[in-house]
């Protein structure tokens, strides 16, 4: 296999699992759905920006031909496809917390 699709399987299996993880709370069907699609949507429109960059010529495909810019950005983005689910997933968690808290303090007013 490519490096390419084994760096797409590992970005979709972190996804599938920060999914499951995201699932797994016990949130509104509306918001669980949200922070589903979000989770999946980040890396998706990394990829896509990147893989137009590179076919706009804007990005060199190759790290070694890539000036510092480039690397920032290709580093950065490269980033954002493993930690962008697991900060919506973070938020997910959060937002449960935050409507558990509220809950509490409402119901003993």
């Amino acid at each position: 296999m490519t490096d390419q699709v084994l760096i797409y399987m590992i970005v979709g299996l972190n996804t599938l699992c920060q999914v499951m993880l995201i699932w797994r709370q016990k949130l509104a069907t509306t918001a669980k759905w949200k922070f589903c699609c979000a989770a999946v949507g980040i890396p998706i429109l990394i990829m896509l920006s990147m893989r137009l960059l590179i076919a706009r010529g804007s990005i060199h495909s190759h790290v070694a031909e890539q000036s510092l810019v480039e690397q920032y950005i290709t580093k950065g983005s490269s980033m954002l496809l493993i930690i962008g689910p697991w900060l919506v997933t973070l938020a997910a968690i959060l937002t449960y917390r935050r409507s558990r808290a509220l809950m509490k303090t409402g119901s003993s007013n």
